[in-house]
């Protein structure tokens, strides 16, 4: 995706801006600046992805918007646009540059993220996350449904991929030795430990079976919780993958994203879970969220994640700017794998 320049009058006019490009806020490619005025609190321009249709980013703010005047301050205020003339239609805190690009400007949220967070910042974090969701059920025209969820038939599909062209089958180019190593890692470790048996094993999930769904975040992990620097819990940021799941699809990719394979560390998970989940489960109880069902969510996203990270750089040959940072989550991703499939050998969560 191309880096605009944001369309800087719709929020401010003629005022001058400071603006400073964000380095590490994600890998989708997405411009983000740093935006100071002389007279007002520091903010953060982003442009919305390409794919992403009008109507679901103002249903995006629509969701901040609610979650803000419920009174959740980890939640970034999204701003208006000043300038009729570069708002767009369907939402009055939309802004198009000439392109038709969209951009926000939300308030800036001064935190950092905490990669090993202590029990007590995970806890926050998790508290934090149910309050989030219950305000989210409470949201005009978008209460809970009991329906499938589609994080699950993502999953089956996607298990389904794998199972017809499997990862030995996928041949990196000559140049990406880096790459190459980082396959056959992960093939070894599949095949070890049965990886073709878990996956018939998702594969025939029923993708039907009904579970509570509502808005969610589906992208929140450890880099976007920041915390501040006495420990306190500063907000959830990035906002643009929301959507309604279930809420066991946050919980999963969150605690997951501070996993750490089960050579480093006492129990193994989902055990170091088990009080995160209760805890989150007392204060929104109507999620309906399980242990078994968080931990298949994060097996499975585990080997979907990787999968995606293969067929992206080898078959489709897509570039990241950061290639260390993204050789750095294929990394980590292959170091969760054997717990992953062990998960799936021992669990039942959502089959029939």
């Amino acid at each position: 995706m191309q880096c605009r320049e944001p369309p800087w009058r719709a929020w401010f006019g003629d005022d001058a801006v400071e603006s400073l490009p964000l380095a590490g806020g994600g890998f989708s490619g997405s411009g983000v600046f740093l935006v100071r005025h002389p007279r007002r609190p520091d903010c953060v321009a982003k442009q919305f992805g390409t794919d992403v249709p009008p109507g679901r980013a103002a249903w995006v703010h629509r969701l901040m918007g609610h979650l803000r005047d419920a009174g959740l301050a980890t939640v970034p205020a999204v701003h208006a646009v000043l300038d009729g003339s570069w708002m767009h239609a369907d939402c009055p805190t939309l802004a198009t540059d000439g392109s038709g690009t969209l951009w926000e400007l939300v308030a800036f949220v001064p935190g950092k993220p905490r990669p090993h967070p202590t029990d007590a910042e995970v806890m926050q974090a998790v508290a934090g996350l149910a309050r989030l969701h219950a305000v989210a059920a409470e949201m005009p025209g978008d209460g809970p449904r009991v329906k499938a969820s589609p994080g699950v038939a993502r999953r089956i599909m996607q298990a389904h991929q794998i199972l017809a062209e499997p990862w030995h089958a996928i041949a990196p180019p000559s140049t990406a030795a880096p790459l190459r190593e980082r396959l056959d890692q992960a093939v070894e470790i599949f095949e070890a430990a049965a990886g073709r048996q878990a996956l018939r094993q998702v594969a025939s999930t029923r993708p039907l079976l009904p579970v509570t769904t509502q808005p969610v975040l589906r992208d929140v992990w450890c880099d976007h919780v920041l915390y501040a620097a006495d420990g306190r819990l500063a907000g959830f940021i990035d906002y643009h993958a929301a959507a309604r799941d279930t809420p066991a699809t946050d919980l999963a990719r969150l605690l997951g994203s501070w996993d750490v394979p089960s050579a480093a560390a006492t129990p193994p998970w989902p055990d170091r879970w088990r009080t995160a989940i209760d805890g989150y489960a007392a204060l929104h109880p109507a999620a309906g969220v399980t242990g078994s069902f968080v931990a298949w969510l994060h097996a499975t996203g585990v080997i979907c994640g990787l999968d995606n990270w293969f067929r992206w750089l080898i078959t489709e040959r897509r570039t990241f700017a950061d290639t260390n940072r993204v050789l750095g989550r294929v990394d980590r991703l292959v170091a969760q794998l054997p717990d992953a499939l062990a998960a799936l050998g021992n669990d039942a969560a959502v089959r029939d």
